[in-house]
């Protein structure tokens, strides 16, 4: 997880949890009212159901799992991966290519595919297919959390 991410996280509740704790003489329970919350909270997600499909909102939530705990490996360390994979396969030939076993799924489907004597362009389509439906993935993701930010006001007006 992105260490921003944390921080801005933790500091926004911690703001609020803040507020409500020392904003007066009033009980903290007064912010907390359960049937609100409900209507918010769940009606906000059961509004956004009927917009989409259930794979497309389970998809969703997936994508935002991924956010939080996928770590993206820097570009400096792939290019070193490829340059030293890219040596075995001179050497060694392809067929060596299958001992190698590199932390990124994505290049090791395509190390897989070469090993496997996979022509060049049909491992380009397929992994070209494969960063097409990511893509597709992430915009549906993005336009389900879109539609929650666009429905939770309404439903918190109610």
């Amino acid at each position: 997880m992105d260490l921003a991410t944390l921080i801005g996280i933790l500091g926004a509740f911690g703001i609020i949890i803040a507020s409500i704790v020392f904003g007066g003489d009033a009980s903290p329970l007064i912010f907390l009212n359960v049937p609100s919350l409900l209507i918010v909270i769940i009606g906000s997600f059961l509004v956004v159901m009927m917009k989409f499909s259930i794979a497309q909102f389970l998809g969703a939530l997936k994508v935002a799992t991924r956010a939080f705990i996928n770590k993206n490996e820097s570009p400096e360390s792939m290019i070193e991966q490829i340059i030293e994979i890219s040596t075995i396969a001179r050497k060694q030939g392809l067929l060596a290519l299958e001992e190698t076993k590199p932390a990124n799924a994505f290049l090791a489907q395509g190390i897989q595919m070469l090993a496997d004597g996979q022509d060049g362009a049909v491992i380009k389509e397929v992994l070209t297919k494969d960063i097409y439906q990511t893509i597709d993935r992430h915009k549906w993701g993005a336009k389900v959390f879109s539609a929650m930010g666009d429905v939770a006001p309404a439903m918190g007006m109610i």
